[in-house]
Formats: structure tokens, C-alpha cells, sequence
């Protein structure tokens, strides 16, 4: 692989490749990346154009950042041409998206959505996935999603720069203003309020490198540590 910047030896004696970016394509930066930070939580993300026509594909470069106000982020990569992903144009122009989330059996279905469909073709109708509509944005979710948040739009912050001289791809932070639960997923607290979902129901998919994902079916719990307090001299 391009960069190969040299071996050096670890404290236990096994060598090391060392990387150098700044010497790696994107290709192959994107495949060290999405080979090591993972699992990624898959965003199906739904959005409205200003000409009504509706739009859904699935990002990977997703998370939540911040809980007061809630919020998340997805990273938008432009097109090669340099003009942005339905996606992107719709979030910019209307300010609003959904984010579906992704469970085993919709995983076949979320991945059809990714293909490279013409711009301003609805991949509701390509696909054949079933909508329910919004609660506090003008935005549709997936009906057979357990859960979706819904979004308005935050800030957007071009990154990098790509071969057409467009950014290279668009960070969109998204204040989630509700939260779509199925019944049955919902946990709560002894006074009745909702305090979190069951994971292990909804159970989400997760994308590795290349084309592979993973369930997260498979769990244990670790309890965070305590530092014991020091006795008083």
C-alpha cells in the first residue's frame, strides 16, 4: 500500500507499519478508516426537496455529539462532479432531515438505497419502502424503523477538497427536536417516563470496512469503575 512510512518495533517485540496520511489516496485512506473505526451506527436518512419529491440513503459517518441540546452529525460526500448528493441539497435547502434507524431485517432494503440512483430520483419508489410522516418536521420516516430522530438543521461545515474543487464532504450537525419509538421499545423509569430504548429489541446493524456489517445482538456490560476515595490522614 501506498504510505508505507516504515516499521518501528513495539515494547512486545512485534513490529508496526506506520502510515504516513499525508502519502495515502483517499481510496486508501477511506479503507485504513472505515476498516478501523467501527462498528459505525448506520443513519437511513430521509429527506424532502423544495420540489416535494422525497429522498432516502443510508450514511455511516454518523453519531451523536451532544445530549443538551440533543444533537448528532453525519458526514455528506459530493459527488466526483462537484455538486452535492440529493441528501445534502435537500438538508441545506429545507433545513430538516429524519434519521431512520436500521435494524436486521431492513439492512437488505437500507443497502438498496445506497445505489448511485440518477439525481432527483425518490428511492421511496425505486426501492418500494413504506413511509410514515413526520411528527414535528415536514419530513418522512420509515415506517418499519423501531425508531427515528428527527432533525433540523444546525450547521454544515464544508470539509476537505475534492478533484473538482467542491468540498470534499459536508459535516451536518442536526438538532434532534423528536424522537419516533415504537411502543413495545420504549423503557421506562419506576414514575412511568421514558428513559432510554432497549437495545437489545431494536437491535441495530453496523457497518465494518468494505461491504461487510455486523448485529449487535451480542453484548455485555461493563460497569464503570470507581476510584476508591483516599482515607483521611
Amino acid at each position: 500500500m501506498a504510505g508505507d512510512g516504515g516499521f518501528v518495533l513495539l515494547p512486545s517485540g512485534v513490529s508496526a507499519t506506520v502510515l504516513d496520511t499525508a502519502e495515502l489516496s483517499p481510496r486508501e485512506a477511506y479503507g485504513v478508516l472505515t476498516s478501523l473505526v467501527v462498528p459505525r451506527p448506520i443513519a437511513w436518512v430521509s429527506t424532502v426537496g423544495r420540489d416535494g419529491r422525497g429522498n432516502l440513503a443510508p450514511f455511516s459517518y454518523f453519531q451523536a455529539v451532544c445530549s443538551r441540546p440533543p444533537t448528532v452529525m453525519l458526514s455528506i460526500a459530493w459527488r466526483p462532479d462537484g455538486t452535492p448528493k440529493d441528501t445534502l441539497r435537500n438538508i441545506l435547502d429545507t433545513e430538516a432531515f429524519s434519521i431512520s434507524v436500521v435494524d436486521a431485517p431492513l439492512a437488505e432494503s437500507m443497502n438498496r438505497t445506497s445505489a448511485e440512483f440518477p439525481p432527483g430520483t425518490s428511492e421511496w419508489e425505486a426501492v418500494g419502502i413504506a413511509s410514515a410522516p413526520g411528527s414535528r418536521i415536514p419530513v418522512p420516516r420509515v415506517a418499519e424503523a423501531g425508531a427515528a430522530l428527527e432533525c433540523r438543521l444546525v450547521h454544515a461545515v464544508p470539509m476537505g477538497t475534492g478533484r473538482s474543487g467542491a468540498p470534499s464532504v459536508t459535516v451536518v450537525f442536526g438538532r434532534v427536536v423528536a424522537v419516533v419509538v415504537r411502543d413495545d421499545l420504549v423503557v421506562r423509569d419506576t414514575s412511568g417516563r421514558p428513559c432510554g430504548v432497549d437495545g437489545k429489541r431494536i437491535a441495530p446493524v453496523g457497518r465494518l470496512g468494505g461491504t461487510a456489517y455486523v448485529t449487535t445482538d451480542h453484548r455485555f456490560d461493563l460497569s464503570r469503575p470507581k476510584v476508591p476515595e483516599e482515607e483521611p490522614a
